[in-house]
């Protein structure tokens, strides 16, 4: 694998069959999955950890195997000899009884005693037979089935990994093997062979890799499932009780574990089979070789030169700052000398280069070099191809990359780790590294003689004797899967050991190897593995961390069988060493035989003092691989002060050296002494310096036993984790997040540990060969709550918004061995101490956890109806007020142990209940202000504590140099006071430089904690005239306001001890002004520290950044750097004739500002008094010839309108007063038309056209700002904006208009219908009474004409004819009008009955929807 950051684009390759993958480091997403397939990711690298892990795993399956079996072959025994005893049991169960023939047996008692004993007997054997009938359905066919499917799959796996790793090594060897004088073609056709390989053995690979975790999945529930059948078997006797009775629960929720993995094992497999196949295409597209001839012909670098690439940036951002991967060495060895290859994984990073090889017992490590040892250039004139040497002062190592690629990037990779190495070298002091010796300068051996790879290197010397049948170099065995039984590690003489490792006083070499195997088991896990160890040997026989790792993995008890020699008793109960941790560990992401090792060391020996510094190398491959692959989300949410302090020990701007009490403060010199490239180098033995070994972790006193053997792993799986924040609490869960507002947000899931510190809580899962390591502060949490559950219990974590990494606002956690109860508590007690105003330290947080769980509280137990409620995967919080579970903090139970025993030597202290009001006496001014939204003591810390270097930075930039802080110290009278010692420089008037020095003093006047604070500055005026005369005296108050709430004031006054005979006024009043200036200063920087600590920050949290007040022993020099010099403005002492020079000069401007300004005055006086009149007279004047031009104009037009309007009244013509103010529907169509433009206007004008299209530019819709953007001319946008915005405007004014004319509109046409309807109604009224008139007209005429009959007769009879005449016509005219009015009403009155039935069936209609809505 080659990490490079950044990587460039590599050249073309020569033979494109690349082993090291080239990866870019790039910023890590908000939204990236923190599941990390670790083992997956080392194998796409081919790492020595992957080849470690994959013979560790084969060595573990094959115990697993030879330990199955011989369970199956016992327990298939057991029960068939159980079996077997059937009848003879039978047998003895019908002798108990005496036969019916006698008689001498006491009826009463005697019989009724044997009676009973072979009823009980009876129900015992015979439980005893079918629980033997029983063990092969629940016991062995389960394993025999487990056996034939998937151990028979995973060594099918291992049986392909291993043949195809050989032929790939074999292949590769064979490749990288070849001459220059080769043919290209030919190097061609064997790139692609080697690819084909590669292919095989990376799809094997990863096949090994998917089926590993399945096997060990399938494993537990297998295990699981066997152990929970038979344990329920047994549990069915009535007498169950001791063990059955006491473990009962844990076997239920061993199974609801198991169930729960169960359920999520699809889950894992679907992420896992995903992370395959991106891992295996990128993988396979990294080292996929060219078909151009060409790149075949080439056989080192692309330019000849011993200086390595002459193209290497680094100053540029896309250097490689580190690179590892496989290359081949060059051994020479045995008389007569023969030279051989050997394959081996090296590394340069941080300034260092060394190698990893794989073994039997793990991966281990050889001689670290620092890189400014080296001299590294292309070897041109060897045989083989790209070959380079790494030359020191007594070796020279000949290495061979596979590709031209990899050789340019490994040169270019140490010219820029030479580079960034020196220059970290110059800027820094060596004293704070360990040893005090630079790395880069130095070549270190391993850590421990376990990981050291010496003795391998002793073997192949002793080895290269053998006679050889080819000439052709095949990689030994240790790159593969196979161990080489050969090999004794224990040969090796160590070099360096864990403090309980350390030879003891008169204790020989022998003794002490031996005792040195005892501890580390190293003489049983060389060679052998699984149970053919023999017994392992008690917990109690070593002693340190490797005792209590031990004895945390031997939970498991070990029997001895009937043949062996000494019998061992039957192990007594468990114990129970505390609850704040479980007794084991959980799995390492990459497992090696040397894993275990890496606890111990990690244990015994503190692997970094600082959380900015990476892990050994060797302990780092044997736990996580090649990289440390979770540190992403493992990493605490520290505040900025902490990270980027601008006037903290590590700042780039002041260098911080401490001076003990007995030094003189001296300045660091600037000039760092040349060190030679071959300074350090490998001499003899008893030559080379010794290395100051990394002191251990320390505890606090009674420090719980369980978390210190977790703490090891700890430091381990979280390497980012300061040393100073200490592990309280460590439980068995597993747990799934939740996101509500982002569905991209993955999920993080896992089941493994939970570690949880003072401040965070730290997930660590491990389940699928997938790895979870995340963080997650305890301020972030806002609520704790939990539910009880049948299989599992629940705890829920609620998260604030907005401030989790990923985005989770809520964390679900399933525990299974834990007390709900009690560890609901503590979390409670963690999370509430936290924002305490006071919080605990960690002994006193410890005994507070203890305490908890020796209380006796009466907690209700969920009973079983309660388990049935609720489901075993789908909790009872629904992320909602009301939907949480009901189980709020008992805050009596998680404080009694606080307030009861921890503090009780200490009073309850009450803040005060109002703002506290504090002002100094014979304080002169107020400089400044502010009030912080964090506790008193919190803003005491920030700007005095032992870690605070806010007033070294004051006097920084006030131009001081060699600032010297010394540590708070007792006064005689009591009372805590430091010193600032100081020199400036200046130039004098003559221009001289000179330099002098000076000393401030700091007393802490009042110190009531929590509720005031009054410290007292006492400068010394150095730029000021008179400055030995008087001193600037600054008060500082901090006083309580209300919780986390406090106000910072800071008074000033000058306090004369020899008061000048002049310009004391003036002197004091500089002074004043100044010191309200640096008042200011000071404000604004504890603001911004403040605003870097956070509001409601803990007090804790204050005093973690800026430490304490007092523990500070040493003096701290600080020194700025040059460049920083310069950016801050000079500052000349200042003497009083130039005070007065700037005293007259200002008195001189204000005096001339003064005089104009009164001339200004009088001039302005003396005009108004004598023009006012002739001005007042003049305007009056003019206003009445004005007034009579407007009104004689105003009125000739009114008369001339008024002729106007009666000549037109005169002819006829007046204007319509109804129609001018009114507009009616059939004037929509007119009243609403409208133009686009000036419709009148010529459409053939190419000026208009011009106007048009700036008026039509843009959208209507668009905004007025993007009407003309496209056009050139800022006119013709100015012109599209201002008509866009107006005509936007009146469309708006247009459309209250449209919307007020439909309501107009709606309301005239209602009143139309109401008076349409009402006419309709009245007119078939009307209708109605002609229809009657009309009838009784019929029957008038029927009788007028009857009378009219007789009276013709009459007429006929008596001659009267001309009346006769008269009233036929009559008639005539009658009948017309009727015939008339019948055509009338039936035409118009049918019309109106008509619409009156239209009216009438519409209305029935609506009536009829109305009542079906």
């Amino acid at each position: 694998m080659s990490t490079e950051k950044p990587a460039t684009a590599a050249p073309a390759a020569a033979a494109a069959v690349p082993t090291t993958t080239t990866t870019t480091t790039t910023p890590p997403t908000k939204h990236k999955n923190p599941s990390v397939p670790v083992v997956l990711q080392e194998a796409g690298l081919d790492s020595p950890s992957f080849r470690a892990s994959a013979l560790y795993f084969s060595e573990q399956v094959d115990a697993i195997e030879r330990w199955l079996e011989s369970y199956v072959r016992t327990t298939a025994k057991l029960s068939h000899d159980l079996v077997g005893l059937e009848e003879t049991i039978h047998t003895y169960l019908a002798r108990i009884i005496p036969p019916p023939h006698i008689s001498n047996v006491d009826n009463d008692y005697a019989a009724l005693a044997l009676k009973r004993f072979s009823e009980g007997s009876r129900e015992w054997w015979v439980q005893i037979l079918n629980a033997a009938k029983q063990m092969d359905s629940m016991s062995v066919e389960p394993i025999r089935n487990f056996l034939q499917s998937d151990l028979k799959n995973f060594k099918e796996a291992r049986r392909v990994l291993e043949q195809t790793q050989k032929v790939f090594d074999t292949t590769l060897a064979r490749y990288v093997g070849q001459s220059k004088t080769k043919e290209p073609s030919s190097l061609r056709e064997d790139a692609f062979a080697v690819y084909e390989t590669r292919k095989a053995y990376l799809k094997a690979s990863m096949d090994f890799c998917f089926y590993a975790p399945q096997f060990r999945i399938n494993l537990d529930k297998l295990i699981v499932q066997v152990s929970y059948d038979l344990w329920r078997e047994m549990k069915k006797s009535r007498d169950a009780a001791g063990s059955f009775g006491k473990h009962g629960h844990e076997m239920d929720r061993v199974r609801g574990w198991a169930k729960e993995m169960e359920l999520s094992e699809p889950t894992f497999k679907r992420q896992l089979q995903l992370a395959r196949s991106d891992i295996g295409e990128s993988a396979l597209a990294a080292v996929k070789p060219s078909r151009e001839i060409e790149d075949y012909s080439a056989s080192t670098v692309p330019f000849l030169g011993s200086r390595g690439p002459l193209n290497v940036t680094t100053g540029q951002s896309a250097a490689i700052m580190e690179k590892q991967g496989w290359l081949y060495l060059r051994t020479i060895t045995g008389k007569p000398s023969r030279t051989n290859w050997i394959r081996r994984w090296y590394y340069c990073r941080d300034g260092i280069f060394g190698w990893l090889v794989n073994s039997p017992q793990g991966v281990l490590q050889g001689d670290e070099i620092g890189v400014l040892l080296c001299n590294v250039k292309p070897a041109v004139g060897e045989e083989r191809r790209f070959c380079f040497e790494v030359k020191t002062k007594n070796q020279t190592l000949l290495l061979q990359a596979e590709t031209q690629a990899q050789l340019m990037e490994w040169l270019e990779v140490f010219e820029v780790a030479k580079k960034k190495a020196f220059e970290a070298s110059v800027s820094r002091d060596n004293s704070s590294l360990p040893g005090g010796v630079d790395p880069a300068f130095s070549i270190t051996p391993p850590s421990l003689p376990e990981f050291s790879a010496k003795a391998l290197d002793a073997q192949i010397e002793d080895g290269a004797n053998a006679d050889r049948t080819g000439a052709l170099s095949v990689p030994a065995p240790e790159v593969g899967l196979i161990p080489r039984p050969s090999f004794d590690l224990t040969t090796a003489p160590p070099k360096r050991s864990v403090t309980s490792l350390a030879r003891e006083d008169g204790e020989s070499s022998r003794e002490h190897a031996a005792r040195i195997m005892q501890k580390l088991d190293l003489h049983r896990r060389a060679f052998t593995s699984g149970l053919d160890t023999g017994p392992m040997p008690p917990p109690g026989t070593s002693g340190g961390i490797a005792g209590l790792i031990s004895a945390s993995h031997g939970l498991l008890p070990t029997y001895t069988g009937s043949g062996s020699k000494s019998s061992q008793p039957m192990p007594g109960p468990e114990v129970q060493p505390g609850s704040l941790a479980p007794a084991t560990l959980a799995k390492p992401p990459a497992t090696t035989n040397l894993s275990k090792t890496a606890v111990v060391y990690s244990g015994d020996r503190s692997l970094s003092s600082s959380s900015s510094q990476n892990l050994p190398t060797a302990i780092l491959a044997n736990y996580w691989g090649s990289n440390a692959w979770g540190r992403e989300y493992s990493k605490a949410n520290r505040s900025n002060v902490e990270l980027e302090d601008p006037f903290g020990p590590n700042s780039p701007t002041v260098r911080m050296v401490p001076v003990g009490d007995g030094e003189e403060a001296k300045s660091p010199s600037s000039h760092k002494k040349a060190i030679s490239m071959d300074a350090r180098v490998n001499h003899a033995k008893a030559d080379q310096p010794a290395i100051e070994k990394p002191p251990p972790e320390t505890f606090p006193p009674d420090y719980p036993i369980e978390l210190k053997t977790n703490s090891a792993q700890f430091r381990l799986l979280f390497p980012s984790v300061p040393m100073d924040e200490k592990l309280v609490l460590v439980f068995r869960a597993s747990w799934i997040s939740n996101s509500e507002d982002d569905r991209t947000v993955p999920t993080m899931a896992g089941n493994g540990r939970i570690y949880v510190t003072p401040d965070n809580m730290y997930f660590y899962g491990h389940q699928m060969d997938l790895v979870v390591t995340y963080t997650i502060s305890l301020d972030t949490i806002s609520e704790v709550t939990a539910a009880p559950g049948r299989d599992c219990d629940f705890i829920f974590l609620h998260l604030n918004q907005g401030t989790d990494i990923i985005g989770y606002t809520r964390v679900t956690i399933k525990t299974f061995l834990e007390d709900l109860d009690l560890l609901h508590a503590r979390l409670n007690l963690l999370v509430d101490d936290l924002q305490a105003e006071e919080p605990m330290d960690v002994p006193e947080l410890i005994r507070a956890l203890i305490n908890l769980e020796k209380e006796e509280l009466d907690r209700k137990s969920p009973s079983m109806d309660s388990w049935e409620e609720i489901s075993e995967h789908t909790p009872l919080d629904d992320g909602t007020a009301a939907g949480r579970a009901i189980s709020p903090r008992n805050h009596d139970k998680a404080y009694n142990s606080r307030q009861k025993s921890s503090r009780k030597p200490l009073p309850k202290f009450q803040l005060p209940t109002h703002p506290v009001i504090y002002e100094p006496e014979d304080m002169q001014r107020k400089g400044a202000e502010r009030n912080f939204e964090i506790s008193a003591k919190a803003c005491f810390h920030v700007l005095f504590g032992d870690k605070s270097f806010i007033f070294p930075k004051l006097y920084f930039e006030s131009r001081a140099q060699h600032i010297t802080q010394s540590p708070w110290k007792l006064n005689e009278a009591g009372k805590m006071e430091r010193q600032f010692r100081f020199s400036v420089n200046y130039t004098t008037r003559l221009g001289r430089t000179k330099a002098e020095e000076y000393t401030d003093e700091q007393t802490i006047e009042l110190f009531s904690d929590h509720v005031t604070y009054v410290v007292t500055h006492v400068k010394t005026p150095w730029h000021l005239p008179h400055a030995h005369g008087f001193k600037l005296v600054t008060k500082i108050v901090i006083t309580h306001v209300a919780k986390s709430k406090c106000k910072l004031a800071i008074f000033t006054k000058v306090v004369w001890t020899k008061p000048p005979a002049l310009a004391k006024n003036l002197v004091e009043q500089q002074a004043l002004d100044d010191a309200g200036q640096a008042a200011e200063d000071l404000a604004e920087i504890a603001t911004d520290q403040v605003r870097k600590l956070g509001h409601h920050s803990r007090t804790k949290r204050a005093i973690q950044v800026y430490g304490n007040v007092g523990q500070q022993t040493q003096a701290l020099v600080f020194t700025p750097n040059e460049s920083d010099l310069t950016k801050k403005a000079q500052i000349n002492p200042r003497t009083l004739s130039q005070m007065l020079l700037e005293t007259l000069r200002s008195f001189a401007d204000s005096v001339a500002s003064s005089l104009m300004m009164w001339a200004f005055a009088g001039v302005k006086k003396l005009y108004d008094v004598i023009t006012a009149q002739w001005i007042i007279l003049s305007l009056l004047a003019f206003s009445t010839f004005t007034n009579i031009v407007f009104s004689g104009q105003g009125t000739s037009t009114w008369w001339n309108e008024r002729r106007a309007v009666s000549y037109m009244n005169r002819i006829g013509v007046g204007p319509n007063i109804v129609m001018s103010k009114a507009i009616y529907i059939a004037d929509l169509d007119e009243a609403t038309h409208g133009s686009a433009g000036l419709q009148e206007w010529p459409e053939d004008s190419y000026c208009y056209s011009t106007f048009r299209s700036i008026a039509n530019s843009t959208d209507a819709d668009a905004p007025s700002e993007q009407a003309g953007a496209a056009m050139a001319w800022s006119s013709s946008r100015a012109t599209a904006r201002r008509l866009r915005q107006t005509r936007q405007k009146l469309g708006s004014y247009r459309h209250d208009l449209i919307v007020a004319m439909r309501t107009v509109n709606s309301v005239e046409r209602e009143v139309v219908r109401a008076e349409w309807e009402n006419w309709l109604l009245d007119e078939n009224h009307r209708c109605e009474q002609v229809e009657a008139a009309l009838a009784r007209w019929d029957e008038g005429g029927a009788e007028r004409s009857a009378k009219g009959w007789v009276t013709g007769q009459e007429v006929l009879q008596g001659g009267g004819s001309k009346n006769g005449k008269k009233s036929q016509e009559e008639r005539e005219k009658d009948e017309a009008k009727k015939r008339n009015l019948q055509l009338w009403h039936e035409e118009y009155c049918g019309s109106c009955k008509a619409d009156r039935e239209a009216l009438l069936q519409e209305r029935e209609r609506e009536s009829l929807g109305a009542a079906a809505w």
